[in-house]
């Protein structure tokens, strides 16, 4: 058996050999731009947005968020846009409530045991960037 299969390699090496080899290409070459030529950016994509913050003056507690939806065609009575916006409020509301020394990331591989400030981790804007921290790290 070993010699069946030995011959065979050994006949496809003489018939590449002969034959040649064949050029492969990770990709069309079609596909990519002449040399020289100028490669155009990528059209921008706007997310949802707090644009805009009106506080009444008669009770300081109260919040009018101006929302933009960007480009992502959504209208204003979508549920999705509402969540949405509900995250990037409770994301405004937390960075104005958590003290400025505790907002920071560490993303340092070396100083896994110090990602997060435990006053932001608490914090649904602070628990979603470990969540997305631990998810890029394993």
């Amino acid at each position: 058996m070993k010699r069946v299969v030995s011959v065979f390699i050994f006949v496809c090496f003489l018939v590449t050999g002969q034959i040649g080899v064949c050029p492969v290409y990770a990709q069309g070459v079609s596909e990519l731009p002449v040399p020289g030529t100028m490669v155009n950016l990528s059209p921008t994509f706007e997310p949802v947005m707090i644009k805009g913050l009106k506080v009444h003056p008669e009770n300081p507690f109260q919040f009018d968020f101006i929302i933009d939806t960007g480009h992502t065609g959504l209208k204003a009575d979508d549920v999705q846009l509402k969540q949405e916006a509900g995250k990037l409020i409770k994301y405004f509301l937390a960075a104005m409530t958590v003290p400025e020394k505790d907002l920071w990331v560490n993303l340092s591989p070396y100083e896994k045991d110090r990602i997060i400030a435990a006053n932001l981790g608490q914090t649904e804007m602070g628990g979603t960037c470990w969540r997305k921290i631990i998810f890029s790290n394993s």
